[in-house]
C-alpha cells in the first residue's frame, strides 16, 4: 500500500487530551493526505446520497464492511429510497436482513422510513437533532450521516476511530466504558477540520480498517505514527484497553421439521423478545436431564398437540449471540394423529419449500432448511 509521506509541520494548533499534547494540524494534514491516496471505493461514497449513507451506517453497526456489502447491494436493489421501504411488508424487510443479525436495526429502519415519508417528504433531514430523533439512530450515527451525507462539521467516532484515538492519546479507560466513549468523542470533536469533516472522518475509518488494526497494527505504514503516544511508548498492543469479558452461556435447543404434502410446519416468533416476528421451525430448550430427542417430542406434544413418531437427525448447528451460544439439534419427523386439533393462522402455518425462501428465519434455522433440501435431493 502506498502511503503519503507525512509532512512535518511546526507544532501549532495543538490539541491536549488526557495530558497528551499533539499538533492538530499535523495530524489532520497527515490523515487527509493519506486518505486522498488510500481511500476505499465504497458504493455509498460515489454520490453520498443521504438515504444510502444512512442505510450503510446502520448495516455497518457490529458488522464488517466485506460482510455487509452484498446485503447493501441487495437492499438498494429492492429498497432504493425511503418510500419503497416504508410501504414494504415486514417479512420482506426481515428476509433481506436475514443473516446480518440484530434485527431491531431493520425494524428501526422501516419505522424511521415511515417518519421520513410522513414528515420530511421521504428525505433525510439536514439537521443533526432531527436525524438523531429517528428510531435506531444515536449520537455516532447522526454524526456520521451529517458528516458523510452533508459534509457537516460533526464527529463520527466509530470503533475504528476509537481505536486510533486510544492509541494517539494513550487513553487508558476500558473500551466500552462511558469514560472511553466520552474521551473519544471529545478527541474527535477537537480534531475535526471545519469544512472537511467528510474526508477526515472517513480517513479515520479507513486507517482503522487498513493500517491501525485491532491486532498487529501496521505502524510502519501509518501516516501519523509520529503523533501516536502509544506507538512511541510501545503500547499499541494494549490500546485500547479491553473491556472485561462477558460470561457466555451455552444453550441447547431442539427443532423439528414436519413435512406434509411437500409443505413444512412453521411458526412465527413472538412480537417481543429475541428475534421477534421471525419465522422458525417449532422447538424449544433442551433440559439437562433429557436428550434432544426426548425434549422435542415433549415440546411438540405439549405445545402443538402432536405426538411425534421416529426422528431422523438433520444435524447440529451452532449460532453465537452477544451473551450466549446456541447448540441447535434438528430432526426430520413424522407425526401421528394430533392429540388435539392443530390450529394454523398468522403465527402458525404450512409453507412450501419455495415459500420458505421468501420468509425470514434465524440463521440457524435457515441452515436446517438447507440441510432439509439437501436430504430431499438425495436418491
Amino acid at each position: 500500500m502506498q502511503v503519503h509521506p507525512l509532512q512535518r509541520r511546526p507544532f501549532w494548533g495543538k490539541v491536549k487530551m488526557n495530558n497528551e499534547e499533539l499538533s492538530g494540524d499535523e495530524l489532520r494534514e497527515g490523515l487527509l493526505a493519506w486518505f486522498g491516496e488510500n481511500s476505499r471505493g465504497l458504493p455509498w461514497r460515489e454520490h453520498y446520497v443521504p438515504y444510502q449513507v444512512w442505510i450503510s451506517e446502520i448495516m455497518l453497526q457490529q458488522t464488517r464492511v466485506q460482510t455487509m456489502l452484498p446485503y447493501y447491494e441487495r437492499w438498494m436493489a429492492r429498497f432504493p429510497d425511503a418510500p419503497s421501504i416504508a410501504g414494504a411488508p415486514e417479512d420482506d424487510v426481515l428476509r433481506l436482513w436475514e443473516g446480518l443479525g440484530y434485527y431491531a436495526r431493520a425494524r428501526n429502519i422501516q419505522k424511521a422510513a415511515k417518519i421520513l415519508v410522513k414528515e420530511y417528504g421521504g428525505e433525510v433531514p439536514r439537521n443533526f437533532d432531527l436525524v438523531r430523533k429517528l428510531p435506531g439512530i444515536g449520537r455516532y450515527t447522526a454524526g456520521a450521516i451529517m458528516s458523510f451525507a452533508f459534509n457537516g462539521d460533526y464527529p463520527a467516532a466509530d470503533a475504528n476511530a476509537g481505536r486510533i484515538f486510544a492509541r494517539l492519546f494513550d487513553i487508558a479507560h476500558p473500551s466500552g466504558s462511558k469514560e472511553f466513549a466520552e474521551a473519544v468523542w471529545d478527541a474527535a470533536t477537537k480534531l475535526l477540520p471545519r469544512g472537511r469533516s467528510r474526508e477526515f472522518n472517513q480517513a479515520l475509518m479507513d486507517l482503522g480498517s487498513l493500517v491501525c488494526l485491532a491486532k498487529d497494527p501496521v505502524c510502519t505504514q501509518c501516516p501519523v505514527s509520529d503523533c501516536c503516544a502509544a506507538f512511541q511508548r510501545g503500547l499499541t498492543g494494549v490500546r485500547p484497553v479491553k473491556a472485561a469479558k462477558k460470561v457466555v452461556t451455552q444453550i441447547v435447543r431442539a427443532a423439528a421439521v414436519m413435512l406434509k404434502e411437500g409443505r413444512v410446519l412453521i411458526r412465527k416468533r413472538p412480537a417481543s423478545g429475541l428475534m421477534p416476528n421471525l419465522w422458525e421451525l417449532p422447538g424449544g430448550d433442551v433440559p439437562e436431564s433429557i436428550s434432544p430427542e426426548q425434549a422435542i417430542k415433549r415440546i411438540w406434544l405439549e405445545e402443538l398437540g402432536i405426538r411425534l413418531g421416529p426422528l431422523v437427525s438433520l444435524g447440529v448447528t451452532k449460532h453465537s449471540h452477544t451473551s450466549f451460544r446456541v447448540l441447535l439439534h434438528a430432526f426430520l419427523c413424522n407425526g401421528d394423529s394430533p392429540a388435539r386439533s392443530l390450529e394454523t393462522g398468522p403465527h402458525m402455518r404450512w409453507a412450501s419449500l419455495n415459500e420458505l425462501e421468501k420468509l425470514a428465519f434465524p440463521s440457524a434455522h435457515r441452515r436446517i432448511i438447507k440441510a432439509l433440501r439437501e436430504r430431499l435431493a438425495e436418491p
